[in-house]
Parts: structure tokens; sequence; C-alpha cells
């Protein structure tokens, strides 16, 4: 099931945030970073579980359990176990995984806020286009002041022009509808 493109962005800025605070914990060498880094992990477990995404979910599970084979005193990548400098290992393999972690976050987010402004691009230039043949006019475009009357505008256009059909065909591949409105909410306010 497709989600609001929005909505996903806002969750992965939510992670972020959460991830930056682990980050300062890391930095400061505070003795409450292994536990809040492992809450963070399973939170982006969970949310990785909830949309599917089997292959940044595999390797958040990698990363996890590195982790805890380290803390048990085993070096996975020397495949021994350690004698001495544990807790110094076990930062270490922190520090690799928490650049794994923001990598992964980096390319979801970069991935979905790409598709909002390949978006925005088509429909802006769409909104100029309507200008430029009359369709839109400033009195129109202050009439369309919220999201419902934006939606019921967007969906005559459909109706009425196959370009247009096919230009919200080639959008909702990417995205739902009410993306595409809130977008084009966007779109009009600046025209404002």
């Amino acid at each position: 099931m497709q989600e609001l493109v929005h909505h996903t962005i806002q969750k992965i800025q939510e992670l972020l945030e959460h991830f930056n605070k682990v980050q300062e914990l890391y930095l400061s060498k505070s003795f409450d970073f292994d536990a809040q880094f492992e809450e963070f992990l399973y939170e982006f477990l969970d949310y990785l579980k909830t949309k599917g995404n089997t292959t940044y979910e595999s390797e958040v599970l990698k990363v996890m359990n590195m982790i805890s084979t380290v803390k048990r005193g085993f070096n996975p990548v020397q495949m021994e176990k350690i004698a001495s400098g544990k807790r110094e290992l076990t930062w270490g393999f922190s520090f690799s995984a928490m650049e794994s972690v923001h990598k992964f976050l980096m390319e979801m987010y970069t991935k979905e806020h790409k598709k909002l402004d390949e978006a925005e691009e088509i429909l802006s230039g769409l909104i100029v286009s309507l200008y430029q043949n009359g369709i839109l006019n400033d009195e129109i475009v202050k009439s369309l002041a919220n999201v419902p009357k934006i939606e019921d505008f967007w969906n005559s256009l459909i109706k009425q022009n196959t370009q247009i059909s096919g230009i919200n065909k080639k959008l909702r591949l990417q995205m739902i509808s009410e993306d595409i409105y809130l977008l084009l909410e966007k779109i009009l306010l600046r025209l404002n």
C-alpha cells in the first residue's frame, strides 16, 4: 500500500532527529549511548518492517547482530574471542554501525524527496501552462484556498483534459493523490 510521501519524509526526519540525539550521546561518551542506540535501532527496524523494506531491514539486523556479537565478547571480523579492550571494540563497531545507519536514512530521505521535487517541477510547469491557456487566473488561484477546493479543481481538470489525466497517472505511479494536492497547494500559495 502506498503511503503519503509527505508523511514518509516526516517520519524519516523524526528518525534522523532521534539518530542525532544518539550521535550526541556517542560523542559525549555517555553511558546512555548503548541503550539509546539499541532503542533507535529497534524503532528504525520496526519502521522498515511496516514499510516492507526488506533490504534495509536485513542491513539493520546485520548491524544489530554485529554489535550484539561484540558485546558478548566475540570479534565478528576476526572471528575470535576478545581478550581485552572489549569496550573500545564495542565503541568502534558502534561507530561503524552509526555510519551505516546514517547512510540508509539519507538514501531513503533523498529518494522520497526526489519524488516530491520531480512532481513539483511537473506541476509547476502545468500551472504555468494553465495560466498561459487562460484556464487559470489570479481570481481562480485565490479561490483555491484549501486542499478540498484544490482536489475538486484538479479532478475537474483530469476529467476535461487527457494530457492532465496522463500527468496525473504518471504522478500516481510515485505518490498518492493527497501528495499531489499538497504540492498544488504549495505551488498555488507561492502564486498568491
